[in-house]
Parts: C-alpha cells; structure tokens; sequence
C-alpha cells in the first residue's frame, strides 16, 4: 500500500509541475487520474483509521463503561496493592527491569514459590511499593471469572461482556480485548493468537498502557 502511495505521489508531481508550463489534459490525463485516485484513497485510509468502529485510532479512544474487576487478583495479590517490603523479601525475587526506560520507576518481582507470575512494583516517592502491573505466567492461572490461556474469544466476552476495546491486529497479538474498572483504577487485558487466550494482564488504569 506505502509503495502504491509513492507511486501516485510521483505521478501527481508530475502533475503539479505541468501546471508550471501550459496544461495539457491530453498529455497529462494519466497524473491527473492518479492525483483524483490518490485523493481517494487517502479518504478511505483516514476514515478506516480514525472514524470507522474497530479502527484503531477509534477504539483507543472511544468511552467504553466501566467493568466491574474488584475481584480480580493473581495469587491473593491485586493490583493498586501496597505490597510491604518485608512481603517482597520474604515471598518474591527480584528480576531485571529489562525496559531501562522504566528502571527508575518499577522492580520486577516473580514468586518464590506457587504459580508463575511478573508483577511489576512502583519505586516512585508517590506510589511506593504499588503494584501497578501483573502478567500471567501460568496455565495453571485463572482470572477472577475463570479465563485462562487457551481461552476463545467467545468465552471471553461471556464472562466480561461487551464494554471492551478492541484492538485488532495490535502490535502485540492480533487482537487484543481490553476491559476497564473505572472505580477501582484497574485494566484487564487478553491478547490473542488465532482466537486463544496467550496475554492476560492486570494493569493499573492510571499507568496503563504499560
């Protein structure tokens, strides 16, 4: 499609400097055609991208109502919960910030022991010690509403409803379903490969995106 794009643009160039001379339609018809196509498709492309349902740009934006995910938590922990140090010392080892971006604001922790999972823990003056970020690493892991990896679409939606973006085709998954709890500060996030559940996150709303 960029390729196409160029294309075009290069014969509406030509089409511009005839203007510089004495038009010719006959001579030029061809750039002309090409400028009315670009054109045409340049509508198409922004009204796919940021004013049809399921585009991108629309549904990043769009108001979805707040999904009640209170109940939501990964082995007891939730996010938004302050988790002492003691509790960190004594039940998770700490693992490397891989983003550095983000060195100065988390540590990553992962349990001891019980069923595999990343949580990311606030270091910042203002939310210390706020688990802010849960990823599943399990598939023994199941959210509060039973949806595990493996997981379809359909079941999905059945279990959290219909107040989600979704993001088709993101830079992660191919489709990713997004719920939000606006009361409780929290986001609920499945990815998907070809209609099974492979990410589910528990995010902080006022962190996320993460």
């Amino acid at each position: 499609m960029i390729i196409l794009y160029l294309v075009l643009a290069i014969l509406c160039l030509m089409v511009a400097t005839a203007f510089y001379g004495k038009f010719n339609m006959k001579k030029h018809w061809i750039g002309v055609a090409a400028l009315v196509l670009l054109a045409g498709l340049m509508a198409v492309f922004f009204r796919q991208t940021f004013f049809v349902t399921g585009s991108p740009y629309y549904e990043i934006h769009k108001q979805v109502a707040s999904t009640d995910l209170s109940s939501e938590s990964v082995e007891g922990t939730k996010v938004n919960q302050v988790l002492d140090e003691k509790t960190q010392k004594k039940d998770f080892t700490s693992k490397p910030v891989t983003d550095k971006s983000l060195a100065k604001q988390i540590k990553v922790l992962v349990p001891k022991k019980g069923k595999k999972a990343t949580y990311w823990v606030s270091i910042e003056d203002a939310d210390k010690n706020r688990v802010i970020h849960i990823e599943y690493a399990s598939d023994n892991l199941k959210t509060g509403r039973g949806v595990g990896f493996g997981d379809s679409v359909d079941l999905v939606t059945k279990a959290y409803g219909s107040a989600y973006r979704d993001l088709t085709k993101s830079d992660r998954f191919e489709q990713e379903l997004v719920y939000e709890d606006k009361d409780n500060n929290i986001e609920l996030r499945f990815g998907f490969w070809n209609d099974k559940v492979e990410m589910i996150w528990l995010t902080s709303l006022d962190k996320a995106p993460i």
